[in-house]
């Protein structure tokens, strides 16, 4: 399988193992407005939002997130909830050339207590229709913003990506580094280089907190380079790290670092098979100093019901040293006890377990292939699937971007399908892994 096909089913495997759409129909082009902010207990019949990714909690207490679509226009959301469930719809995305749409997974809040973030549409430039990682078919073929959004909810454009020499489409959150100024990715733009062609290879940039963008480093995509970088991550030496969806040697994706002044260093290559390929996912520093992260395929290639582990494996956990040495912690086999596509964060426990999700495995009366599971895994490489999403109204499925341990000490995180509209639910797993569905999204 070439790895463009590996790409291609990468991104449409998480919509058809759960067998749902998770939002409305097709994207329509708004006028250019703020959205009102709304409570909702329960979602019925509202526009709060579908397709929930990454959580922060912040200072307040409250989690904070985005959602792919739904809301006002059906072009993604900003909302509030807290540990209650009790959710606050704070942001409606509109699009069109004022606005972004289609936010990224994450969120990050700055210094001065408001929300930053990127989206993958909406403002202007030209890029590519399809998101290159998770192949999903964008509004139209604007590149993308950073933008800021207060507690109560407004919401301002900080930067309007032009698809150039800037980057376009910056398909990971945003990190705010000791200098004030906020660093990410974009998977498209760049220099025009042999291997990406026009749409370029993407890039690392700067952003201040006032929107003046720079780049820092542009991927070539080559055999000793990547291409489609994921979230940054902070290292405590102050280099940024991350990993690239394809590149490297033979073209399953790499691990790199970036010097604030833009220099580059190619980490790791993955070579696929039991290796691992494809990583999609930030990565995260442990207290042991190496850095942890997951690839959506490779490893074990078992005889199960996820026909893609067939083809590819079902992904694995791995360690990388700062100075690059690899080691596969956990090669999913995808059955109905264990997780397959682990194509999200990690976040290490006080108790220095490590936990995630996988977006299939567990069981399959609602979904294809499984709804997915949260697991933990110690540093040394032991798993346990600490919870078995059931999906259906009831429940939550596809897990596709990791959890978070609140104040509490519990773990919060999100579904993109499942819950009483079918799209997504924020829930809660407890240590001992009892799982509370707090919240379910209404669509838009």
């Amino acid at each position: 399988m070439s790895r463009i096909r590996h790409l291609v089913g990468a991104g449409m495997l998480i919509a058809a193992l759960t067998g749902c759409g998770g939002g409305g129909g097709g994207f329509t082009s708004p006028p250019s407005s703020s959205s009102s902010s709304s409570s909702s207990s329960s979602g019925a019949g509202s526009s709060d939002g579908s397709g929930p990714s990454g959580l922060i909690q912040a200072q307040d207490g409250n989690f904070y997130g985005t959602t792919a679509t739904g809301g006002r226009f059906n072009l993604g959301t900003v909302y509030k909830i807290a540990a209650d469930g009790t959710e606050t719809l704070l942001y409606s995305f509109a699009g069109g050339a004022s606005d972004g749409a289609l936010p990224s997974p994450l969120l990050v809040q700055g210094a001065d207590g408001d929300f930053y973030g990127t989206t993958n549409d909406g403002g202007k430039g030209t890029c590519p229709r399809t998101n290159p990682v998770t192949n999903l078919m964008r509004a139209d073929t604007a590149c993308g913003t950073a933008f800021k959004v207060a507690p109560d909810g407004s919401e301002s454009v900080l930067y309007f990506f032009l698809g150039g020499v800037d980057g376009g489409e910056p398909n990971g959150g945003l990190v705010q580094a000791s200098d004030g100024n906020f660093y990410g990715t974009a998977v498209a733009g760049g220099l025009n280089n042999a291997y990406c062609g026009s749409a370029g290879c993407g890039v690392v940039f700067r952003l201040t907190p006032t929107g003046t963008e720079s780049v820092l480093y542009n991927f070539g995509g080559v055999a000793f380079d990547g291409m489609f970088a994921s979230s940054l991550t902070i290292g405590r030496d102050g280099n940024f790290y991350g990993t690239t969806y394809l590149g490297g040697q033979p073209n399953d994706g790499t691990v790199f670092s970036v010097t604030p002044s833009g220099a580059e260093t190619l980490l790791h290559a993955f070579a696929g098979s039991m290796e691992g390929a494809n990583p999609r996912a930030p990565l995260v520093q442990a207290s042991d100093g190496n850095f942890y992260g997951t690839t959506d395929f490779g490893g074990v290639i078992p005889n199960n019901p996820v026909a893609a582990c067939n083809n590819g494996g079902c992904g694995t956990v791995f360690s990388i040293t700062p100075g690059g040495l690899l080691t596969t912690l956990y090669a999913f086999g995808g059955d109905s006890t264990d997780g397959a596509f682990p194509g999200s964060r990690l976040v290490q426990a006080g108790n220095g377990t490590l936990y995630g999700t996988t977006s299939a495995g567990g069981p399959t009366a609602h979904c294809v292939g499984g709804c997915g599971t949260v697991v933990s895994i110690v540093p040394g490489g032991a798993e346990a699937t600490l919870y078995l999403f059931a999906g259906g109204a009831a429940d939550g499925a596809g897990p596709t971007t990791g959890v978070l341990q609140g104040t509490d000490g519990n773990l919060y995180g999100t579904t993109a399908q499942g819950g009483q509209f079918n799209a997504g639910v924020v829930y809660r797993v407890t240590p001992g892994g009892a799982e509370t569905v707090l919240h379910s999204f209404g669509g838009s």
